[in-house]
């Protein structure tokens, strides 16, 4: 997968900067973000050439100069993948023959062999492409999340931390959404980002930092939290126990250096490669707009699959997104490589006295509750052809 070089082209990084700055409506310009990082995915999914890419984001550059809303974005979006593809396989887009042969290139390569995915924070990318997704559950890090719960319901602020903590084993969140993907991604793990940004009791608060967490700040994130703690009146000692367990979470995932990472799962390997209505969206090409029956090949139609067994790390390639901050501030993050002196100390060091945070790749996995909620955020989005579907088709 050839992920790499386009995902550090500083184009493209300047590109993402202007959907997610050029908006005065914060809320407006991440869902920009969210559906231009879904055609990026979907476009190297589907063209898998390298040799596009200049051409892709003159075009997507283009786009995100002269959108008027998130349906049109995703319609031009569309239009540019059927532009693409056209060139690629050398047909045109005039004819029915033509046409035809575009949506099935388009469906064998996302849909046939293409993807689904699970995003986690970048502490984990070694384990994960070490030894997969797991479904165990981290003991310490369950009790820990446990004692924020309990403070926190003591005062009437229920499921702060939203996923079930007396279970012994979690499914592992998987998503045929590009764009969903990079939201967990970005905001992984969930109970983080709940408990110092996202959670729904910050709406009482009127000035704390939305942002917090998404930018990976260390000393926002915590001033939120001390806030809310102050909010719910806890004592001195219930807000000491919370500050303290956040600050040990914080450091046991490096948080401060994390990026976001997505691991990519064959669709096959998941039974989901296939569309039983693929025949009539191809056969629809003389009545329906292409970039309409795109939508119809690569919308989410499974946005949760809960995988209830471990994946092997040959089923999946992980990727490493750019995060919330680097697009913010328009410049890649150079990642500190640790200079390593070897001592006879250094080599004799047990493994039982290595971080234990890679331990448990599941561990951030979000409840139900806000699964449920960020699909409503996401699909919302995403789904916005459909009234355009209807309307074409008489729906």
């Amino acid at each position: 997968m050839k992920y790499k070089s386009l995902l550090k082209n500083t184009k493209l990084l300047a590109i993402l900067n202007y959907f997610l700055t050029s908006k005065e409506d914060t809320t407006y310009s991440q869902y920009s973000l969210l559906i231009a990082m879904d055609l990026v995915i979907k476009y190297q999914i589907i063209i898998t050439d390298d040799n596009y890419d200049n051409y892709f984001l003159d075009n997507l550059e283009i786009i995100s100069k002269n959108y008027t809303s998130h349906q049109d974005l995703i319609i031009k979006g569309n239009r540019l993948l059927v532009d693409l593809v056209s060139k690629k396989i050398k047909v045109s887009t005039n004819n029915s023959s033509d046409k035809k042969q575009i949506l099935k290139y388009i469906y064998n390569k996302y849909i046939v062999d293409g993807y689904c995915f699970h995003s986690f924070p970048s502490i984990y990318k070694d384990e994960v492409e070490e030894n997969g997704l797991s479904t165990e559950i981290d003991i310490k890090e369950q009790n820990d999340l446990k004692k924020i719960n309990y403070i926190f319901n003591n005062h009437n602020y229920t499921n702060i931390i939203t996923r079930d903590l007396n279970c012994k084993t979690k499914p592992i969140y998987i998503t045929d959404s590009p764009a969903m993907a990079y939201f967990y991604a970005f905001r992984s793990p969930e109970y983080m980002a709940s408990l110092t940004s996202t959670s729904k009791y910050y709406e009482y608060i009127k000035d704390y930092d939305k942002n917090a967490f998404y930018e990976k700040d260390y000393t926002k994130c915590k001033s939120n939290l001390t806030l809310l703690c102050r909010h719910v009146n806890m004592t001195t000692k219930e807000e000491n126990t919370v500050l303290k367990t956040f600050d040990k979470r914080w450091t046991k995932l490096n948080m401060t250096e994390s990026f976001p990472c997505i691991a990519f799962i064959k669709r096959s390997d998941l039974a989901k490669d296939s569309l039983p209505d693929i025949d009539e969206i191809i056969n629809s090409v003389d009545t329906i707009d292409l970039d309409i029956l795109v939508s119809k090949i690569t919308d989410s139609k499974y946005p949760i699959i809960r995988r209830y067994t471990n994946i092997n790390s040959l089923d999946l390639s992980v990727v490493t997104m750019p995060s919330y901050r680097e697009i913010k501030n328009n410049k890649f993050i150079s990642k500190k490589i640790p200079q390593v002196v070897l001592t006879a100390k250094t080599i004799e060091q047990p493994k039982e006295e290595q971080s234990e945070s890679q331990e448990y790749v599941y561990s951030y996995n979000s409840g139900v509750a806000n699964t449920l909620a960020i699909i409503g955020l996401i699909i919302g989005t995403l789904a916005l052809t459909t009234s355009v579907i209807f309307k074409v088709i008489g729906g």
